[in-house]
């Protein structure tokens, strides 16, 4: 995505924030357009895919995760990246159903710095893992496996992040640490969840090297 003009797709329900986000994205050099629901955002993106896409959870009647869940299965925009925001606490149970379909999650009130870097910090995410796959493809290592190996470096760049997040609620650490006896069930698989994604991301690891010495 390097030096090319980003298609950004602002979708919040509130018509003053998101006519100000849209505006000022434009300003900072990002080709954006907004959706006030989202069943239009899904009509936009018929008609051209964006790039990345901001999408608000809170919004009626179609709420974000189930815009999340229509915009992943249209087949055009699968891959478009999503950063999904509300002023809603994050759940357990939200992270287990939509954790692996977005990229990035941000709190409500979202200031522009912090809208800017989680763009930026996608696009340089995405920029590594499709230069990595490209090389090991390159020296000769499975496609398969490489492409594994690549969708597990996001997961769990991805679940770190709403470690942070929830460690704001919950008793989880950094590391993914639960520091409490209480019985959680829902913590205690997103974190089995997340320490299965780094053991398998070790071995695939191991393996991409083998083959590409």
């Amino acid at each position: 995505m390097k030096g090319e003009i980003l298609k950004v797709l602002y979708v919040d329900d509130e018509a003053l924030l998101k006519m100000a986000f849209v505006e000022t994205l434009k300003q900072q050099g990002f080709a954006a357009r907004g959706a006030l629901s989202g069943q239009e955002a899904l009509d936009l993106i018929q008609d051209d895919i964006p790039d990345i896409i901001i999408l608000d959870v809170m919004m009626k009647p179609m709420d974000g995760w189930e815009t999340l869940l229509h915009i992943k299965e249209f087949e055009p925009s699968t891959k478009v990246p999503i950063i999904m925001q509300t002023g809603k606490s994050l759940t357990i149970k939200d992270v287990l159903r939509y954790g692996d379909l977005i990229d990035d999650y941000l709190i409500k009130p979202v200031r522009l710095p912090d809208l800017i870097r989680s763009i930026e910090g996608v696009g340089n995410r995405n920029d590594e893992i499709a230069f990595h796959k490209k090389q090991a493809l390159k020296k000769g290592a499975d496609a398969v496996v490489v492409d594994e190996y690549t969708t597990l470096i996001k997961k769990i760049q991805v679940k770190e992040r709403l470690i942070e997040i929830l460690g704001r609620i919950y008793p989880i650490q950094k590391d993914g640490t639960i520091e409490t006896d209480l019985e959680i069930p829902e913590l205690y698989e997103f974190v089995h969840r997340y320490k299965q994604d780094k053991q398998r991301h070790e071995e695939l690891k191991r393996m991409i090297f083998n083959e590409i010495t």
